[in-house]
């Protein structure tokens, strides 16, 4: 009877007036009573115990919402008991982890599947995840045990709690609208919730934007979707003084441009009676804009299970309060087991946390927490009930994105001073937009520049590019729409293109070989036009590219040296073959498959001329990397044929380091190809590796090409030197210096 009259007055004096707050009168009522039971949090639970299974992830890719690379993962289960007023007792019971990270340095990046299945013991590689499977578990509760309170905070994050939509004085900084009303099917019940957007209406020190779902019948936040913004989400100030509040500000506003964070929390009804604890969420996401354009999300996500609610279990804790406390403040505190106290543990070693166990405890919103984390032996020994696989399971991916989907299109729609996101600026896709060097263009250099309209997920991007030997100027105009379902590209061109689908003539890396080698590895043309492409995030055509545009194709006949590459040879490169100059209608297809461990690389491009001519190729390759002995390696194969008219730009070549090394590239041209590479470690895959190779082509035009020889590995191939000689027919030895750069 209270809660209801408390209810009615607080819909009569909030709402009625206050349309900078709530959208309607409908809104305002759902509001005070979701206040009214906010306060109240629960008041029939007193303690509980429950099982509570975390699942961290680190990942990488080319965007946000593209396919991600697993780099690290790790699984923790633990028993949790909590009790009023805030008491809590976090017991680890068993650890795992899995580290592709390390593969991926050490030469094994795409053997996913047998990695997954245990094919592939390494005692590197297990050192290195017995490291993580202690160091990853959180020396802190890292989910919320029960109501949020009047702040919201997970893992420590914002660095300033954020203001709860609920709580006290927050009608001053939020607005607050019911968009839609939803049947939600959460554990124990099915709840008619009403789904309300909270936006802020100002900004302050920490916020959230994002929606609550409130249970109509009794009022509970049952889900709760935010992401975090304000002055201080990633630094607090230091002191009191104006100087410490204006340094916070400016390291949050240089963090916000680059780091997100969103979060997300449900509720369960146990027993019928309480609403407890059920899934948190918190995901954090690095994005690179320059050069390698990388986005690196880390999500967390915490699942309670197993309830046992009011059961008034003894909560004992291994360091006593008086320990917490000295000098006047609140401080944590980290016990080694079987030895005394160590303050944050400062004066703990690694070996001895790990050998032993140990505590950590301290002081939080009325109360206490301690945290118990065993052995590693004990972390091993414990046993699951499911398997461990690198990447989250289909469904939970699935949700995962469309979680993030949802909050990235809310932060879109902020204003961009709020989130970080820069309206103006530099923009380079490739550390080669900004100097690079061919036999073409000889040295050029370019410089890129991008802006944000006021439309979801959309940036204007505009490129220029001067070559010093052709004296030619390129560029291109690109709106750029790339959201949870795919990236759009529109484009009008006048750009250096090159002939086939697997070189990296526009790299740095191919630029530094030409350069101080004289090898440059590509065929160039000088395409002018427009058109579109799109490629696709997720489902059954992930990865796809589809691309169509109307372009005239022009030759690039000027020939250019390396001052460099004269030092040891003639520095001179060969022509480069000139093309059918007219207009054309291009389509293309492209797709990356990664299938166990294997990656699968397949397309086709096909041009119809206005003057009739017309043409298309199907191309396709796979990488095959293996161990034996100990030794790592790889296989590629590749293959394609061509239909229609001798279109110079289409014909595929065969030479250089993509097909058979040991030979100038395109020394060899035709309407079919064939080529396979052989790769063997000669070492143990560490920091570098000495190595050889064997390669296999042909165009059918007469006997095959075959190449040996060996160099020296540095990082899984990122640097490589390779001394290589063509034994079919037979030619010189020659040097390259190869750099597989991201970009």
């Amino acid at each position: 009877m209270v809660q209801a009259l408390v209810a009615t007055f607080l819909a009569c004096a909030l709402p009625q007036t206050d349309t900078a707050t709530f959208r309607d009168a409908a809104t305002a009522e759902v509001y005070a009573r979701a206040r009214v039971r906010h306060i109240r949090q629960d008041s029939l639970v007193r303690d509980y115990r429950a099982t509570v299974r975390t699942r961290l992830e680190a990942a990488a890719g080319r965007s946000r919402f593209a396919r991600l690379t697993t780099l690290i993962a790790h699984e923790s289960v633990a028993e949790i008991t909590w009790r009023v007023p805030n008491d809590l007792k976090v017991k680890v019971l068993g650890s795992r982890a899995r580290a592709p990270i390390v593969r991926i340095l050490r030469g094994l990046s795409e053997d996913v599947g047998r990695w997954e299945r245990g094919e592939l013991p390494d005692r590197i590689t297990s050192e290195a995840e017995g490291e993580l499977r202690q160091e990853l578990v959180p020396e802190r509760p890292w989910f919320i045990p029960r109501a949020l309170g009047d702040s919201v905070r997970l893992m420590g994050l914002p660095e300033h709690a954020a203001l709860h939509p609920l709580g006290d004085n927050a009608t001053d900084y939020y607005r607050f609208a019911i968009t839609d009303s939803v049947t939600l099917l959460v554990p124990g019940r099915s709840v008619r919730a009403i789904l309300m957007r909270v936006e802020p209406k100002v900004y302050g020190p920490s916020l959230i934007a994002g929606d609550m779902w409130i249970d109509a019948e009794l009022a509970d936040v049952v889900r709760f979707r935010m992401i975090f913004l304000g002055d201080y989400v990633w630094a607090a100030p230091r002191g009191d003084s104006p100087e410490d509040s204006a340094r916070a500000r400016k390291e949050n506003a240089t963090a916000n441009r680059f780091v997100s964070v969103e979060a997300e929390v449900e509720y369960a009804l146990i027993d019928r009676l309480y609403w407890m604890p059920y899934r948190q969420l918190l995901a954090v996401t690095a994005e690179i804009p320059w050069f390698i354009n990388l986005a690196m999300p880390a999500r967390a996500v915490t699942t309670f299970s197993d309830y046992q609610v009011n059961t008034s279990p003894v909560l004992t804790f291994a360091i006593p309060d008086e320990d917490l406390v000295g000098e006047g403040r609140t401080r944590r505190r980290l016990r080694v087991k079987g030895q005394g106290p160590a303050e944050d543990g400062y004066d703990v070693s690694r070996r001895e946390r790990r050998e032993r166990g140990y505590y950590r405890a301290g002081r939080w919103r009325e109360g206490r927490w301690e945290v118990e984390v065993p052995a590693a032996e004990s972390l091993v020994a414990y046993e699951w009930d499911t398997e461990f696989v690198t990447s989250f399971s289909g469904a939970e991916e699935r949700r995962l994105r469309e979680t993030l989907a949802t909050l990235a299109q809310l932060e879109e729609e902020l204003p961009p001073e709020w989130t970080g996101k820069r309206r103006f600026g530099l923009a380079w896709e490739e550390v080669a937009e900004i100097v690079r060097f061919n036999r073409v263009q000889g040295l050029s250099f370019g410089v890129g520049y991008e802006f944000r309209p006021r439309i979801s997920f959309t940036t204007v991007q505009l490129s220029g590019r001067f070559g010093l030997s052709d004296l030619r100027p390129t560029g291109a105009v690109t709106w750029r729409r790339d959201g949870p379902h795919g990236r759009l590209d529109v484009r009008a061109f006048r750009e250096v293109t090159e002939t086939e689908p697997w070189t990296r003539g526009q790299g740095i890396g191919n630029s530094l070989n030409a350069l101080f080698t004289g090898h440059d590895d590509a065929d160039y043309y000088l395409a002018s036009g427009g058109g579109l492409s799109y490629t696709f995030n997720h489902g059954l055509l992930r990865d796809v590219d589809l691309g169509v545009s109307l372009e005239r194709h022009q030759s690039m006949e000027v020939e250019s040296g390396s001052a460099i590459a004269d030092l040891w040879g003639e520095g001179t490169f060969q022509p480069n073959p000139p093309v059918q100059q007219a207009w054309f209608l291009r389509g293309t297809l492209a797709r990356r498959d990664p299938v166990a461990f294997v990656t699968l690389r397949q397309g086709a491009d096909g041009i119809v001329g206005v003057e009739g001519l017309s043409a298309a190729r199907f191309w396709g390759s796979v990488d095959v990397p293996f161990q034996v002995l100990r030794r790592s390696g790889r296989l590629t194969l590749r293959a394609g044929a061509m239909v229609g008219d001798d279109l110079e730009q289409l014909l595929f070549r065969l030479g250089g380091p993509a097909t058979v090394r040991g030979y100038t590239y395109g020394v060899r041209r035709g309407r079919e190809f064939w080529s396979a590479q052989l790769d063997l470690a000669l070492g143990p895959a560490a920091f570098w590796s000495p190595v050889a190779f064997i390669d296999v082509g042909d165009t059918f035009s007469s006997d095959p090409l075959v190449g040996v020889g060996g160099g020296v590995s540095f990082l899984n191939g990122l640097v490589r030197l390779n001394l290589s000689k063509g034994l079919r027919p037979s030619t010189d030895v020659r040097f390259d210096l190869m750099f597989r750069a991201p970009r």
